[in-house]
């Protein structure tokens, strides 16, 4: 999956796929953590301009969707930061925002940067204070891997109350695993937070069914409930894995029925070719279950 150079790009059917997965779990986890929480934190990394070119909305326009929709509900304060690089989507963002009637209770940031050099100052910036971070719920997106360390995802998940769904780019991974280039192979340890990651460059099996597990480890490491949500292209292949972390019971359940309610097949995986007879690497848990 090539990076868009350009404000605004099509939106690609997986990408539809995971912003579904993302509404249905914020509108199930807005307003429970606002019955027990005077503020909660929406945290959009990689946010990008807020709409495609097709018109379809972004994950931050889509976030603030599903809270406004429970706006009756929600009666403390719901932060949202956004952050994006690229200074045109940035702009671009903001000016979808300025679009919107926001309740009052909203607070939206936007901010230009870098996504792990924003939330390191804020996470710096509640340890100094020995305070606490409110309830926070970050979504991760990135094109490659570089800018989404594996350290920072423990900084969040030992706060409480905190989760994250990443994108773990594993196709991109596995392209540039052996790169000559030793400041880009740097950022794959860096994302793992192991250099074992690195001996699956000379794996003769199946290495990205190796390098997803090995993702999977290194954040149960840090989270007590993992689960993973796989995304192919139109010919089969996979592109990347959503991977939530959380060490909360309730998230997990509300996770597994979003990522349920969208898969295909009711399985944990989504086609570009909704092929019915593709095969899959791993099913869902019973119906009956959830």
């Amino acid at each position: 999956m090539a990076t868009p150079s350009d404000v605004l790009w099509p939106c690609e059917p997986h990408t539809r796929a995971k912003h579904e997965i993302l509404k249905k779990y914020l509108q199930r986890w807005f307003p429970i953590l606002n019955k027990h929480n005077g503020r909660i934190i929406y945290i959009d990394g990689f946010a990008g301009p807020g709409r495609y070119k097709g018109g379809e909305l972004g994950s931050p326009l889509i976030a603030i969707e599903a809270a406004a929709t429970h706006r009756k509900a929600l009666a403390g304060e719901l932060a949202f930061l956004f952050t994006e690089e690229d200074p045109a989507r940035v702009e671009h963002l903001k000016n979808e925002i300025t679009t919107l009637k926001l309740p009052t209770h909203f607070e939206v940031h936007v901010e230009t940067g870098r996504f792990d050099a924003h939330v390191t100052r804020l996470l710096d910036a509640v340890d100094r204070k020995g305070g606490r971070l409110a309830p926070t719920f970050a979504l991760i997106d990135p094109f490659g891997f570089s800018g989404i360390p594996y350290a920072l995802l423990q900084r969040l998940l030992q706060k409480r109350s905190c989760e994250v769904l990443v994108t773990f780019m594993v196709e991109s991974i596995n392209r540039w695993l052996e790169h000559p280039n030793d400041q880009v192979v740097r950022h794959i340890p860096e994302t793992f937070g192991t250099p074992e990651c690195l001996g699956i460059a000379k794996s003769t099996g199946n290495r990205i069914a190796e390098l997803r597990d090995l993702y999977q480890r290194q954040l149960l490491k840090i989270a007590r409930f993992v689960r993973y949500f796989e995304m192919r292209d139109s010919e089969g292949r996979v592109i990347y894995y959503l991977f939530f972390a959380s060490n909360h019971a309730l998230g997990h359940m509300k996770m597994k029925e979003a990522m349920f309610a969208v898969g295909d097949e009711g399985l944990y995986s989504f086609s570009d070719a909704t092929d019915p007879n593709q095969a899959v690497l791993f099913r869902s848990d019973h119906a009956e279950a959830l």
